[in-house]
């Protein structure tokens, strides 16, 4: 199967400000890339963004393994 590096990078991704948890929305390729952005009180908000791909491969051996994404999220309340 190909990668998906690149497929989902315009996909939304909405991130909780670590100081005043207010949401703030990026694209998947901004956080892959550690882009920096401002919440509304202008604190600084980074996606993790090696998590983000660690995330992403989990994702290909899934479908590579079963040919589906599966019921995202729930994989670890299955366990």
């Amino acid at each position: 199967m190909m990668s998906a590096e690149g497929f989902f990078d315009s996909a939304p991704l909405e991130l909780a400000c670590p100081v005043c948890a207010a949401t703030v929305q990026i694209t998947l390729g901004e956080g892959r890339r550690g882009a920096t952005v401002l919440c509304e009180r202008g604190h600084a908000v980074t996606a993790d963004a090696p998590g983000l791909d660690r995330e992403l491969r989990r994702l290909e051996q899934r479908i590579d393994s079963t040919g589906h994404f599966g019921r995202l999220g729930q994989e670890s309340a299955a366990r």
